[in-house]
């Protein structure tokens, strides 16, 4: 079994959780409980599911938490421009963040890739 960490794809959505974290810690605090938390749970699902899926033998449920792990990353990238519209993050952090999901998501899309070719 692979250690997650070592995962290009973990590496990059952990990094890009643990930024989200430090956004979100200067959103207003009546979203602590709304789109602060929800962001954040989204965001950390994508490494969640890529380090719960390298753990499993059979490519079909690799691939189903990879499948799982981009789902999270497509509703980070909404929240993300919900942010932005809601003017919780100035245009340069919403471009960076956006810029890392963007490259989680298009990792995530070539490892289904690849995993859906041995079926």
């Amino acid at each position: 079994m692979t250690d997650f960490r070592e995962i290009k794809e973990w590496e990059k959505a952990h990094e890009l959780t643990v930024a989200v974290y430090e956004v979100t810690g200067t959103f207003p605090e009546t979203e602590l409980m709304g789109l602060t938390q929800q962001i954040r749970l989204a965001c950390s699902a994508i490494p969640i599911k890529i380090a719960q899926g390298c753990n499993r033998e059979d490519w079909e449920t690799q691939l189903n938490f990879l499948e799982l792990a981009k789902d999270a990353a497509i509703e980070v990238e909404y929240y993300l421009l919900l942010c932005y519209e809601l003017e919780f993050l100035s245009s340069s952090c919403y471009d960076r963040l956006v810029s890392n999901v963007v490259e989680v998501k298009e990792l995530l899309e070539s490892s289904i890739e690849k995993l859906s070719r041995n079926f």
